[in-house]
C-alpha cells in the first residue's frame, strides 16, 4: 500500500479499455525513464479524473505505475516532478504532484518514528504463531493468502496481487478494510502479505498504509470498504455482477477500534540522525579517509556520490519479511533491479578502470571483497528505516573490525521534505509549492 486517495470518480467510458504497458516492467532504470516519458501527458487532468478507478488487471494504464521504479530509486522524485511539471502547470499536475508526496510522507514520518518498524517486525512471528494456531483464525487466514474467501472480489485482487505484484491503490485499500474489519484477520499479517507481494512493496508507505486502514496511525480515523465505494470506482472490473456474486453484502458495515500493540517508545518521536548531505563539500575526505568504495543497495540506485569512488559494489536484496520469503516477482524485480544498478555504475566509471564487484554481494562476501581491494572505506546512499536499513546497521560494525568505515549521504530532497512529517499529510502537503519553488520546478 503507498499512498491513501479517498476521493471517488466514475471513469469515463472511453477510459474502459485503458491498457497498462507490459507488465511485471523491465527493472531498469532506462525502462522507469521510458514508462515516466509514456506517462507524463496523462499527469493533468486525466489523472486527477481517473485515477481511482480499478479497471481491473491489466487495464491500469490511467495511474502511472511508477511505484516500482521510485521504490527503488531507478528514477528518483525528482525525475518524476520535473518531467510531468515540463508539460504541465502546478494547478493542473496538483492530485498526481500530491501522490509524489505522499510517498515521501510515508517515508519521513516512518523515519521520524525510526523504533517502529524495527518492533513490528519483532512482534510479527509471535503474532502469526498466535494466528496460526487459532483453528478458526488459520483458516482464515490461509483462506486470505490463497484468495479463497467467502468473498469472490476480494479473492480476484488476492489472484491478480499474486500472479502481477501489483494492486491498484484503491483495491489495495479495500482489501486492508475487509482482511481487518470483515475477516478479523491481524492487520499485521496483512501488511506483511502486500510487502511480500507487491513489487513496490515498501517498508513505510505499506506499514503506516495498513496502520492508517486500522485507524491506528491516526487515532480513531479507520477506513471502511463499502459495496457503493467499490461499485462506483470498480464497475469496470465488476462486469454488471450482483452484490451476492461478488461478496459485497458481506462486506462490514462498521469498523471497531484495534487494540495498539506497539509500546509508547516505538510511538515516540524520534530525532532523525542527519547524515551528510549529497552536496556536501567532501574536500579533502579521500585523503583523511584513504580508499573509497561505493556501495549500491536496494534502496537508492540512481544516487551518485559527488567524488569518484575507488570502487564500486553491491549489497544483494534484503529479505522483505521475517515470516516467509517475497515472492518469485518481487525476488527477480529486487534483484534485476540491483543489476541494473551494478551495471551503469560499472559502465560509467569503467574509463577509470575502478574494481567492480559482480554479481552482488551478500554480508560476508562483501567485506572480504573490501578487504581484499583494501578499501578503507564505503559510502553508500542514505537507506531510511527497513530491511536494508538494518543490514547496514549490522554490516557497519562488522566493517569497523576490519578498519573500515561506512558512510551514508542523504538526498537534497529528503533532507528538504522530511522534516516536515512528523504529523500529518496536510502539515507537509500545505508546503509542496515551496518545496517545488526550493527545487526550482513548475516555475
Amino acid at each position: 500500500m503507498q499512498q491513501m486517495s479517498l476521493g471517488a470518480s466514475e471513469p469515463a467510458s472511453s477510459w474502459y479499455e485503458a491498457v497498462q504497458p507490459a507488465w511485471p516492467p523491465q527493472a531498469t532504470r532506462a525502462q522507469g525513464l521510458e514508462q515516466l516519458a509514456a506517462f507524463s501527458s496523462k499527469a493533468g487532468r486525466a489523472y486527477q479524473t481517473h485515477r481511482n478507478s480499478d479497471l481491473g488487471s491489466g487495464r491500469h494504464g490511467h495511474v502511472s505505475l511508477l511505484s516500482p521504479f521510485l521504490r527503488h530509486r531507478l528514477i528518483d522524485e525528482n525525475d518524476v516532478l520535473s518531467r510531468v511539471l515540463a508539460e504541465h502547470s502546478q494547478s493542473e499536475a496538483f492530485k498526481f504532484v500530491q501522490e509524489v508526496f505522499w510517498r515521501s510522507y510515508w517515508k519521513g514520518w516512518l523515519e521520524q518514528r525510526r523504533l517502529l518498524w524495527p518492533e513490528y517486525q519483532q512482534q510479527l512471528p509471535r503474532i502469526f504463531q498466535r494466528a496460526t494456531q487459532n483453528r478458526r483464525e488459520s483458516n482464515d487466514y490461509t483462506a486470505a493468502v490463497n484468495g479463497a474467501t467467502h468473498i469472490p472480489v476480494f479473492n480476484e485482487w488476492c489472484e491478480e496481487l499474486i500472479r502481477t505484484g501489483y494492486l491498484h491503490n484503491h483495491a489495495r485499500m479495500w482489501f486492508a478494510s475487509i482482511w481487518i474489519f470483515t475477516l478479523k484477520l491481524p492487520w499485521q499479517l496483512g501488511a506483511d502479505f502486500f510487502v511480500r507481494h507487491l513489487i513496490d512493496g515498501d517498508p513505510a508507505s505499506n506499514t503506516l498504509g495498513w496502520r492508517w486502514v486500522a485507524g491506528l496511525h491516526t487515532a480513531g480515523k479507520s477506513y471502511l470498504a463499502t459495496a457503493k465505494n467499490i461499485r462506483t470506482c470498480a464497475q469496470a472490473r465488476l462486469a454488471g455482477r450482483s452484490d451476492h456474486e461478488l461478496g459485497l453484502n458481506k462486506l462490514a458495515t462498521a469498523t471497531f477500534n484495534l487494540p495498539e500493540h506497539l509500546s509508547a517508545k516505538a510511538l515516540q518521536k524520534t530525532e532523525i540522525r542527519w547524515p551528510a548531505p549529497e552536496t556536501a563539500d567532501v574536500t579533502g575526505y579521500r585523503e583523511n579517509h584513504g580508499r573509497t568504495a561505493l556501495l549500491l543497495t536496494e534502496e537508492d540506485l540512481s544516487w551518485m556520490p559527488s567524488q569518484q569512488p575507488q570502487g564500486v559494489v553491491a549489497l544483494s536484496a534484503s529479505p522483505r519479511s521475517v515470516i516467509a520469503s517475497s515472492s518469485r516477482l518481487v525476488s527477480r524485480f529486487t534483484e534485476s533491479a540491483i543489476h541494473d544498478g551494478l551495471q551503469r555504475f560499472t559502465r560509467h566509471y569503467a574509463a577509470a578502470g575502478l574494481p567492480c564487484a559482480e554479481p552482488a554481494l551478500d554480508d560476508e562476501t562483501l567485506v572480504q571483497w573490501l578487504v581484499e581491494h583494501r578499501m578503507d572505506a564505503v559510502v553508500c546512499a542514505y537507506a531510511p528505516i527497513g530491511p536494508t536499513r538494518l543490514r547496514l546497521r549490522a554490516l557497519r560494525n562488522r566493517l569497523a573490525c576490519k578498519g573500515i568505515s561506512l558512510r551514508m549521504q542523504m538526498r537534497d530532497y529528503d533532507r528538504l521534505v522530511w522534516p516536515h512529517a512528523s504529523r500529518g499529510f496536510f502539515q507537509l502537503g500545505k508546503r509542496i509549492p515551496e518545496f517545488l519553488d526550493i527545487m526550482r520546478l513548475g516555475v
